[in-house]
């Protein structure tokens, strides 16, 4: 395919040749001649160096774009939507999942299989479940008694699913995730020698999923102690994200790696929480809101807030705390200078009345 034809794919413009053949797509420094990569689109300084070096045969730029460069550029309006666009048409084949339960595959009692589904080795399906139509259910996936799942659901290998889950339609859930696990529920009571004893609450409820969900691997989603732990519709979810139990996460958000959301959280359509974040429990976060990375959330955050810190606060009160911080930075150097000047002079007229004291005992 050639650079002409990649951009009229993309509605781009092209600047210098285009008649070149594209094999492939790499990442700006690892492209060679025949990929096409691409500048994202709010790329940091460290790009700009890397598109001056590179080596690839075209490369995706905004179209207000103006730097240094030796490929030929495709202008588009953004390069991260464009280059979404071109991957899929140079990714190997997807990897087939035929229809059909695999003989090491151990399905229970009373299960409900829709038409198409590929049931991998050594996986479990717990009795009473229904499984929707072209569901991949994939190797040593344990799916608990009573789940229901809609269409089209994909389970890579080692997902771990509770009893009585819910999932909809065409959710995705990457390797080693673990849906329904407990809340953490106690109640610490004492005993007849006055000795502190922790008793389980018993968690009953359960986690819902609804459609186009994707969770990444090694999360943990907890059921809830009564109703249902819910994530919203086209809700993403990164890899290593803990949610407790009753949390509710409306549609279109996204919860970045290593986040975690404690019981009872409200979290609004549209939000995103970004990695190393935390949020505490039985407060709410409105829709479309960000809390930014390694924010810590105590207090609700309004609809629309952009919240930064530990303790997270808006981001113009934040920015305040950082200038006032540098303001304080500066004065330290200030003083340190006005201190030594200040040595230095004393030191100076230390100096003359030893002097002048020596001239009078002559």
């Amino acid at each position: 395919m050639t650079i002409a034809e990649l951009a009229k794919r993309v509605n781009g413009i092209v600047e210098g040749d285009c008649a070149v053949d594209i094999v492939g797509v790499a990442a700006l420094d690892d492209a060679v001649a025949g990929d096409v990569a691409f500048l994202a689109d709010r790329a940091g300084k460290m790009y700009l160096s890397q598109v001056a070096a590179c080596r690839a045969s075209a490369i995706l730029v905004p179209l207000d774009w103006k730097g240094e460069h030796a490929s030929t550029l495709i202008r588009v309006g953004s390069p991260n939507r464009a280059f979404a666009q071109i991957a899929p048409l140079f990714a190997p084949p997807p990897v087939r999942h035929p229809p059909g339960i695999h003989p090491t595959a151990i399905v229970g009692e009373g299960v409900s299989l829709g038409e198409g589904c590929a049931i991998g080795a050594y996986a479990v399906v717990g009795d009473h479940c229904v499984v929707g139509r072209r569901c991949i259910i994939e190797a040593h996936v344990v799916l608990g008694e009573f789940c229901v799942l809609g269409d089209e659901v994909h389970l890579y290998p080692h997902v771990s699913v509770r009893e009585r889950v819910k999932m909809g339609n065409r959710v995705m859930i990457h390797n080693g995730t673990v849906i329904g696990s407990d809340g953490y529920g106690y109640n610490v009571t004492l005993n007849a020698a006055g000795q502190p004893v922790i008793e389980k609450i018993q968690q009953q409820g359960v986690v819902e999923l609804a459609d186009d969900v994707e969770i990444g691997a090694n999360v943990t989603i907890d059921r809830a102690r009564f109703g249902a732990t819910r994530i919203g519709r086209s809700t993403k979810i990164d890899n290593l994200v803990q949610i407790g139990h009753n949390v509710h996460v409306g549609e279109c958000s996204g919860i970045i790696a290593q986040a975690g959301i404690a019981g009872s959280a409200r979290i609004g359509n549209g939000v995103t929480i970004w990695s190393q974040s935390g949020v505490s429990g039985h407060i709410a976060i409105g829709d479309r809101s960000n809390v930014r990375p390694q924010s810590g959330v105590k207090d609700d955050v309004a609809p629309g807030g952009d919240v930064y810190g530990s303790p997270a606060v808006p981001k113009m009160d934040f920015a305040r705390q950082m200038l006032v911080y540098r303001q304080v930075e500066k004065l330290k150097e200030r003083i340190a200078g006005l201190e030594a000047r200040l040595g230095e002079k004393n030191g100076d007229a230390h100096q003359r009345r030893i002097k002048e004291d020596v001239h009078d005992t002559m």
